[in-house]
């Protein structure tokens, strides 16, 4: 798995102001100079939530206090909605410079689909907010499966449309364990050793715990592999800090009074990303998992046709895909087609509201390419329920790893990685 990077040089192309025009800012060093945009993927996470498990059970674990929240474990909170609201209009604008949208009035019916992992009331909720917010006033909807219902898009293995190979999984967390033991880079080392500080100094010298600094190990219940130890729950520890200060909440809540704490936070976040590259982000789990929205989106972008869960079509008529789903569908997207990113304002990488765009564009010559962008908030954004700058700072264009790293992909060779 390669190291997550920071996607610098970005291609930003919304420098100029396009009113309803497709075609890109005209300058003789953009290599997208009088393309225009013809469709777009967009894959997002949803809104800020609260930790997926109760204070008391968080407290449990930690050995400490946890701040209430005003919404059951899990849930969207309005904080949430107001941020991922401010994103998607800002999405909204972003791709009506572009023409994908009309610069009045509101795209035909069969223009946008938008579909939502029924899994989860967050998710559905996220649909439906951004069918509110993309083309305002327009009526539309968010579709999804019936609430609870397991979704092929957002996890193939959990549905059976895909199979995974246990030995591989295996091998792949053990290779993880390896390099645990051997080389943690020194921003985990350090996010770790902050955290265990932070929560539990002398965690690591008691038999209880906990010990967020202990080696990674292996277990292997009925022939399925995860990993155990310190640094899994160090990354849990990590978000939850993270999605209380999105919230808006105060110091003494985000990390028991710690000075700081944004820079607290891009100090300890690199073990949220740490346990996601040992995990979701190993082709073995990922390739698997994301086979169904892989293979949806490279059809999409070469205009065939792709039939949901629930039995409707997405036809070449449609330029404006959505699928809303959770962190874990943007890092098994990030490991399907090989890409990184991460941002200078914001130290979690899947961040609520980060959404992945699959652009299509037609150059001058005729001929077709595919590019990814990653957009998002900053932090403070979030906690401002602020639109970000999708015309700078809010957008970065992606190498495409399976695309032997161009940024500028022809439609026809998107393909995804493999794990032989």
């Amino acid at each position: 798995m390669k190291t997550i990077a920071r996607a610098v040089g970005a291609t930003l192309l919304l420098a100029a102001t396009l009113g309803g025009n497709t075609r890109a800012a005209e300058r003789p060093d953009d290599p997208l100079a009088g393309a225009t945009l013809e469709k777009i993927v967009l894959v997002a996470r949803h809104g800020i939530r609260s930790p997926t498990r109760a204070p008391a059970e968080l407290k449990a674990q930690t050995g400490r206090d946890w701040p209430a929240w005003p919404v059951p474990p899990g849930q969207l909170t309005a904080h949430g909605r107001a941020a991922l609201a401010a994103m998607t209009d800002a999405l909204g604008q972003r791709y009506r410079q572009f023409g994908l949208f009309p610069a009045t009035g509101c795209p035909a019916p069969e223009a946008v689909a938008i579909w939502a992992d029924a899994a989860d009331d967050r998710t559905r909720q996220s649909g439906a907010i951004m069918a509110d917010h993309l083309a305002p006033r327009c009526g539309l909807q968010s579709r999804a499966l019936p609430a609870g219902h397991a979704d092929p898009i957002f996890n193939a293995v959990g549905t059976g449309a895909a199979k995974r190979d246990e030995t591989r999984a295996t091998k792949a967390l053990e290779q993880g364990v390896a390099r645990d033991r051997d080389h943690r880079s020194p921003p985990v080392q350090a996010a770790l050793t902050r955290l265990q500080a932070l929560v539990a100094p002398d965690g690591c010298a008691r038999p209880a715990g906990p010990c967020l600094t202990e080696p990674l190990t292996l277990s292997n219940p009925h022939g399925t592999p995860h990993l155990t130890g310190g640094p899994l729950l160090a990354a849990t520890i990590a978000e939850n800090m993270m999605l209380a200060y999105a919230q808006g909440m105060a110091p003494e809540q985000v990390a028991w009074g710690a000075p700081n704490a944004a820079a607290l936070l891009a100090t300890v976040l690199p073990a949220h990303g740490y346990a996601a590259a040992l995990t979701r982000r190993q082709p073995a789990f990922a390739v698997p998992r994301g086979a169904v929205l892989s293979r949806a989106i490279i059809d999409l972008m070469a205009d065939l046709p792709v039939t949901l869960p629930d039995h409707s079509a997405i036809g070449p008529n449609t330029r404006v895909i959505l699928f809303a789903g959770h962190d874990t569908t943007l890092d098994t997207l990030a490991a399907i087609f090989g890409l990184n990113w991460a941002f200078t304002d914001q130290p979690d990488f899947t961040a609520p509201d980060t959404t992945l765009a699959f652009e299509r564009w037609r150059l001058k010559d005729g001929s077709r390419v595919v590019r990814a962008v990653i957009l998002h908030q900053g932090l403070e954004q979030l906690r401002a329920a602020r639109r970000p700058d999708l015309a700078g700072s809010g957008a970065a264009t992606l190498p495409i790893g399976t695309c032997a790293g161009a940024t500028l992909c022809p439609a026809g060779t998107l393909r995804p990685t493999t794990i032989f």
